[in-house]
């Protein structure tokens, strides 16, 4: 009997402890967004703490993570030689927040003028409920569509760690 106590107790132990380390890990965000809109930059604006760039980007869409169904809404500058760096906010359905720092590259227009080889990272700043004091990255992929208007389908993969965990 003490030692089927014994192992209740280890049991009971480990179940109570482990949701705290799988957060303190973070937890997997996967998913895909579209989003559409840019324009040139003729008021040198800057986002996020960079540097002006050749283009302004203030882009709105929606998609669907392992977080649930989220908007996107995202500011970034693109350089003619493809470097980009913005800011990127997800929105839950009930308000809740995640923001993040965008920085990538994004290659040459092929024939069709599809970019199919942009590429960078999002790195988690915070957010508001369930995301305060988030951290993490995601590595993200997307194809944009040079047309008018611009379209982007992005797919990202990563941790977030809420609450500053």
């Amino acid at each position: 009997m003490k030692k089927l106590l014994g192992s209740l107790t280890l049991a009971a132990m480990i179940v109570a402890v482990a949701p705290g380390a799988a957060l303190a890990r973070g937890v997997p965000i996967k998913g895909t967004f579209t989003a559409a809109a840019v324009t040139p930059n003729t008021g040198n604006v800057a986002f996020c703490g960079g540097t002006p760039l050749d283009l302004a980007v203030e882009a709105h869409g929606a998609g669907y993570s392992t977080l649930g169904a989220l908007s996107l809404s995202l500011q970034k500058g693109i350089a003619l030689s493809g470097a980009m760096h913005g800011c990127l906010q997800l929105t839950a359905p009930n308000g809740d927040t995640l923001s993040a720092i965008y920085d990538g590259t994004e290659g040459t227009p092929n024939a069709n003028a599809f970019i199919v080889d942009a590429a960078g990272t999002l790195t988690f700043t915070g957010g508001t409920g369930r995301f305060l004091g988030a951290s993490g990255s995601a590595k993200f992929t997307a194809v944009f569509h040079r047309g008018t208007p611009v379209l982007a389908f992005y797919s990202v993969e990563g941790t977030v760690s809420p609450h500053g965990q």
